[in-house]
């Protein structure tokens, strides 16, 4: 069993201090106002050390995936391995549209390019 600090051990209130109560206060299924009467804590030190507690435990704890490269830079290639469609107009501006095009933005942009 953990022996728990005292209220007279207070200049020794060091992380591993309140590691050692906030672990306490979780297995003891008290509430947090209850713990720090028992053991004459300051209710709102203790919140402080659960929360950062809590976040030094979330930020070490980083799950690296692995992601084929392959399959990366097929996906998100800026040149598609061949167009389904390729426009060439008189001025040499080729447009080429991929299968998974949408048709109203080709419209538009036909439209658009007629106006000019």
């Amino acid at each position: 069993m953990t022996k728990l600090p005292t209220a007279q051990s207070r200049s020794a209130k060091t992380p591993r201090h309140w590691k050692v109560h906030v672990e306490t206060l979780q297995k003891s299924g008290k509430s947090r106002a209850e713990y720090c009467r028992q053991y004459k804590l300051s209710y709102h030190a203790l919140a402080y050390w659960q929360r950062k507690l809590s976040d030094q435990k979330t930020s070490t704890e980083t799950t690296l995936v692995p992601v084929p490269f392959q399959s990366f830079i097929k996906q998100h290639s800026a040149v598609p391995d061949r167009a389904a469609l390729k426009i060439i107009l008189p001025d040499k501006t080729a447009i080429e549209v991929g299968d998974d095009f949408s048709s109203a933005t080709l419209t538009r942009l036909l439209a658009t390019l007629e106006r000019r």
